[in-house]
């Protein structure tokens, strides 16, 4: 059985994507936060502070698919591109400390709750782990979870630009 899409078929599918694109955002956007959650909170991986920066882009993501729904306005998918071009540029960033291609050290980025004396210091430092950025803790098929999210940011910023620019055709056509 082969699979094939006709010039028909793509224009339909193309034409699909564009309607649905602030729904994609929020699916792709809620799948990422959700995954990193979920890898933290139930596998015990925690995000060093590059992860963290990680997540910021798609939560604002969240947020504009949000406001999609009321304000249909060509800047929020300018905003979106943003958000995409930031998350990629993060995770790139990321993706050459942990392959020790860059030097970055912020220290640990773990955090305590209220600590009252020495004993409750020595306990929270012995349960604390210590999350450094160059060390990758998960990988899929041998790519970091900053790999993956270089790769996904520089498929959604190719799907965002083709959207905005083919938008910005018909508007100027239209003049």
């Amino acid at each position: 059985m082969s699979f094939s899409l006709t010039k028909i078929d793509r224009k339909n599918f193309i034409r699909l994507v564009e309607k649905k694109y602030f729904v994609i955002v929020f699916i792709v956007s809620s799948l990422i936060l959700i995954s990193a959650y979920v890898l933290e909170l139930f596998f015990n991986h925690p995000p060093c502070n590059l992860c963290e920066y990680q997540r910021w882009p798609y939560f604002l993501l969240l947020l504009i698919s949000l406001l999609s729904l009321k304000i249909k306005k060509i800047q929020l998918k300018l905003i979106a591109l943003i958000c995409f071009f930031s998350t990629f540029m993060i995770s790139g960033f990321h993706s050459l400390v942990e392959r020790k291609l860059i030097e970055f050290d912020i220290g640990c980025t773990s955090t305590g709750s209220d600590i009252d004396n020495i004993e409750d210091l020595r306990n929270f430092l012995e349960a604390t782990p210590l999350i450094k950025c160059d060390e990758i803790s998960f990988s899929i098929l041998g790519l970091s979870l900053a790999n993956l999210n270089f790769i996904i940011s520089a498929l959604l910023i190719t799907l965002s630009y083709y959207i905005f620019t083919k938008h910005e055709n018909k508007s100027s056509k239209n003049n």
